[in-house]
């Protein structure tokens, strides 16, 4: 009881600043430029498949869940896989610039920031890929902007007609 009052009393004596820290700020349009170059970044990895890069705008911690759910942790995990399956899979395929109007910058906590983006499928003409939505957490250390966790999720494209967060009622 007398740590629970204590804790109580810590918290009473923040006054109404301690409140406020909780909510994060409003990104600063220097940060959004931040993130939006490192997700740029990487979006040119995934057409040039120069993955070691990857140690320019990741943290050396990143994780990674990939489009069929592997869990890759760690900086050389996060390369390597990515390195294996474009130079296999994604041999000679194209992606699109990074839809910057199509991102939803959410900050979290003061220097972390969630991005959520759907994507589209690729364009005619290019290898059919299915339509993923993907999350991506970036954190700010030494003025940069890094991430430090994604996943990219498939869509199913039948469940997802039929999101009831979209129907008309």
């Amino acid at each position: 009881m007398r740590i629970y009052l204590l804790s109580l009393a810590a918290c009473l004596a923040g006054g109404p600043n301690a409140v406020a820290q909780a909510v994060p700020t409003p990104l600063l349009a220097a940060d959004k430029e931040g993130i939006v170059a490192t997700l740029q970044h990487f979006q040119k990895n995934l057409n040039d498949h120069q993955f070691a890069e990857m140690v320019d705008y990741t943290t050396p911690d990143v994780t990674a869940i990939n489009i069929v759910g592997m869990l890759w942790q760690g900086e050389p995990a996060v390369q390597k896989g990515h390195q294996v399956v474009f130079d296999r899979m994604y041999k000679g395929v194209t992606f699109p610039p990074l839809d910057v109007a199509a991102l939803i910058f959410r900050p979290v906590a003061p220097g972390v920031v969630l991005v959520v983006k759907g994507s589209k499928p690729l364009p005619p003409g290019m290898p059919p890929h299915p339509q993923t939505a993907n999350t991506t957490v970036l954190v700010k250390r030494q003025g940069r902007w890094l991430i430090t966790s994604f996943q990219n999720t498939l869509v199913d494209a039948k469940a997802a007609a039929d999101d009831p967060t979209l129907a008309k009622e």
